[in-house]
Order: C-alpha cells, then structure tokens, then sequence
C-alpha cells in the first residue's frame, strides 16, 4: 500500500501518486495511456474552474458519463472542491432519471455527448445547474476539455490546495441500482472506500504491477474502477465495450492481471475466446449475481485460472466476501470473509444460525456506509458500539471451515403452502437443462397455495421447447414444491444497468 493509516482519502493517494511516480500510467483507454501526474494536474484544472464557478461545500455534482477518463477526472475535482460526486445510473429510464437528478438538485452536471439525451429540457435550462459536456462540444454548454485543462507545474501545489477531507467524511453518494427497491444514495465516506479497498488489497494481494481491469458499470461501486489501483499506485484500463473479443483483445495486449465483471461476461468469454490465451490474468472475479459452479470449472479448464466468486454491496462499499487465489471453491461459494469485515449469519430471532443452518446475512466492519442521503427511515444500517452494521436481506449459510453460501433474497423467498421454496435452487436446477440459455423464478399468487414459482426461460437458439418438455425435465430433477407451476418463454431477461435481471420488471409481466 501506498498510503496507510487514518483519515485517509482518495485525494492523498492521488497526491502521492503524483509525487512518488508521476509518469506511471494510471488509466488506459484506447489507444491513449495518462500518467499520474497528467490526471492529478487536469483534476484539479477542472477543480479550479469549479470553484471559481461557484461550487459550494457538499454541492452535489451529477455524472453521467460511460466508464472513460474524464470519470475519474471529474470525481477527482469534485472532491478536491469540496462537493459530492453522484454517479447516476443512466440506464434507467428517462422519467426515473429525471427524478433522481430533479432530488439532488446539482449544482453542475457533467454528461457524455451521446447520454445528453436523458436530460429533459428543464435539466438542461435550470439556471441554477451548470451543465459541462465530454466529448462533441455544443452551444450553450460549457466543455470539459477546455475547463480540465492541466494546470501548470510551478503553480500545482499552492494555486489550488484543495479540501482536505478527514476520513469520516462522505466522499460521495453511491446509489444503489434498485433492483430490490427505490435507488438510494449509500453515503460512502472516505474511511469506508479505503478501508474497503484495503480488505481487497490484502485478500488479493493486489501490488502496484497490477494492472486492473473492472467491467462493472461506471454508476455501481464506481470507486472499485480505480480505488485499487490508485492505492497500490497500479494502472486501471477503461473499456467500454462490452463485447468478449474486445475483452480479451484488451486483456493481452495491456497484459491486465486483475478482472473484475459479472457472471455473464465471463460466459461469453468461455463461447466466443477459448482459443485465445490470457497468460497476464491472474485474478478473475465475479460479483453482482450468483456465478455458476459450471461456468467456475469451465473458466479454468479453458484459461487456467477460476472464477473467483465475491460478494459485496452498496452498503458495504464493495466486496465483503470473496474467493481468493490462495483459498476458493469452485461450488459457487461467495467466498470467506475479506479482512476489515465481520459476517453473521443470523434467524429471524436475531440469534446466531449454526454452520449449515440458513440465516440472514449481517455485516460489520469500518466499510460499511452510515446511512443513505436525506433516507432517515432505513433500518438495514445500524450502529452498534460505534461500528456500522448492515443487515443485508441476503439468505445464506456458512460451512465448518467459514465459506459461505448464498441462497436468495428475502423478499424472493416463495412460501407454497407454509414450504420455503429458493428462486435461485429453481433456477440452477433448471439451467441443467441443455436447451435453457438463461431462466429467472419469481412467486406468483396462487388460490390455493398461498404463492408458486413461475420461471421465465429464454431458450438457446434454434431450440424450440414446450411447456410439457419443461415440466417432464423438472419432475426428474427437482422436489414437487420447487416445480414451477407456470412457464413463460421470452426472448431475453429484463436486466437493470448493473447487469442483474430485474425480478421486479418480471413482476409486473405476471
């Protein structure tokens, strides 16, 4: 680690950074490679012009921009200026958008080009907000090249000095992605990004000849595209594409080591690169969703190293539990517990479950968020001695040796007349079938049963398959409670922008 002890922020690493190794490439993207010393000089270019501009202390400041440099850059300013970055989710739809930003009434918006489009026309005539576009300059709103223009050398540590932010305070609102509710705005503070950070870095053994590649969305966890790297005084590589050639092409010809994605990014890996060798790639790891133990083993049959399954949430700050390269399964475990955080698995009496036994999912530690921006009625964040607790919703259950075990949500959990039925044990059961390409469960109301299971199924191509063929599969393969009782097939599953499926846009199709 570059930096360690309290109190410490993004901003210290940055600096240190600079000092320490100017022309150590930070972020790659393309065909373009920027120093250290070039992002710290254009973010605070950018922060002077924020200031100057007006921005007050905890001035919320929109991003809505793709995973590219001008990201980094801008978040960097905004904390040095001392307002908030708020990374917005622009995959939801336009009204949703539109009310999110509406609620933060942001003093400065910085948007791409081609995402200028979900800001409606009060947005963009708002007085009071600043617009500042990336890329394709237009009238009327301010560039972003031409205000992020670096600073000059002599004058880098004394014209601007920055805020300097202790670690209790919040470094930005980090919105969840509303898969199971309303979006809200996790307050990360700087304590909780970098003791989260750190956890990964001792889990992984992550060094500053790292070269990270995170193809999580720009919105979720945005911190986890760089904190690593940033820490460690490591190189990040920004890819928008997401598109398997693309990945691999990028992970052999920047040699990246660490990966960060979803389930689904690494099967597409498996169908369309198992010719390709990606020797550089030590650490591969998968968050956000469940990660099949087939997809696990496939992984590293083909490309030599497995999938490490983590797990982690807004709340937490990122990845709480994990796989490591010394110690995995390949069961589709989540992973034991990463340093700086303490896991209870608790009943529904508050009381500790046995190993084996199924309990909610409690998390502890200097990571986790206090609370979410202007949402005083949550009860999932907690205190308790001083120490943050989340009580996640997640069920699951812990082994003899301390791996544990996701089994669903607990507003997914489906009661068919008083039994439990797992979603997700439906949909693993089912994803045995070879014609089943992907397939989600959710409970529907039943006259008779209180609640059923319905699987949603989107077939392979060119397979064609009736509901009898799918209740004759199930009938071998599962208990009669975990039968769905209706089937549809859909062309594709609603996803929200983390990837996740989006259960409660099935809901509404039943």
């Amino acid at each position: 680690m570059l930096v360690s002890g309290k109190d410490i922020s993004v901003l210290d690493a940055l600096r240190e950074n600079y000092l320490k190794r100017p022309q150590h490439n930070f972020i790659y993207y393309r065909d373009v490679a920027i120093t250290y010393e070039n992002v710290y000089r254009r973010a605070q270019g950018f922060a002077q012009f924020l200031t100057a501009s007006g921005l007050k202390r905890h001035d919320r400041v929109c991003l809505i921009l793709p995973r590219v440099p001008e990201l980094l850059i801008a978040f960097f300013s905004v904390v040095m200026a001392g307002g908030l970055p708020v990374p917005v989710n622009y995959m939801m739809n336009k009204g949703a958008c539109t009310d999110l930003i509406s609620s933060l009434a942001p003093a400065f918006i910085v948007v791409k080009d081609r995402l200028l489009g979900i800001l409606d026309a009060e947005t963009l005539n708002k007085k009071d907000t600043t617009i500042v576009i990336v890329g394709k300059e237009q009238a009327g709103l301010v560039a972003f090249d031409s205000v992020s223009q670096p600073i000059k050398t002599e004058r880098l540590l004394t014209q601007h000095k920055g805020v300097e932010a202790t670690g209790g305070e919040i470094l930005y609102l980090n919105y969840t992605t509303g898969s199971t509710g309303r979006p809200k705005g996790a307050m990360a503070t700087h304590n909780n990004i970098y003791f989260n950070t750190i956890a990964a870095v001792e889990a992984m053994k992550f060094t500053s000849s790292d070269v990270h590649l995170c193809m999580f969305a720009s919105f979720a966890h945005p911190h986890e595209l760089f904190a690593r790297a940033l820490y460690t005084g490591a190189s990040v590589v920004l890819l928008e594409e997401i598109n398997p050639r693309t990945i691999a092409k990028t992970i052999v010809e920047r040699s990246v080591t660490a990966m960060m994605g979803l389930a689904p990014m690494y099967e597409m890996l498996l169908s369309h690169c198992k010719g390709i060798s990606l020797n550089s790639l030590r650490i591969a790891e998968s968050g956000g969703m469940y990660t099949p133990a087939d997809s696990i083993m496939a992984f590293k049959d083909t490309f030599g190293i497995p999938i490490l399954s983590v797990w982690g949430s807004t709340e937490t700050s990122g990845v709480a539990i994990a796989n490591t390269p010394e110690r995995y399964r390949m069961d589709g475990s989540m992973g034991m517990t990463c340093p700086r955080y303490n896991v209870r698995c608790l009943r529904e009496d508050g009381s500790e479950a046995d190993n084996g036994e199924i309990g909610e999912l409690v998390f502890g530690g200097p990571a986790v968020a206090g609370g979410f921006y202007e949402d005083e009625e949550t009860d999932s964040i907690e205190s308790d001695s001083g120490i943050n607790v989340f009580h996640s919703g997640d069920l699951g259950w812990r082994d003899d040796e301390g791996y544990f075990y996701f089994v669903e949500r607990k507003s997914g959990l489906i009661k068919v007349a008083g039994l439990k039925v797992y979603p997700l044990q439906v949909e693993l059961a089912l994803r045995q079938h070879p014609g089943i390409k992907e397939v989600a469960v959710v409970g529907v109301e039943d006259k008779l049963r209180g609640m059923v299971p319905k699987a949603f199924i989107v077939l392979m191509d060119g397979v064609s398959l009736s509901e009898n063929d799918i209740f004759s599969f199930c009938k071998k393969t599962m208990t009669g409670k975990m039968i769905p009782k209706k089937i549809e097939f859909i062309s594709e599953l609603p996803k929200i922008g983390s990837g996740k499926v989006d259960k409660k846009a099935l809901g509404v199709l039943t």
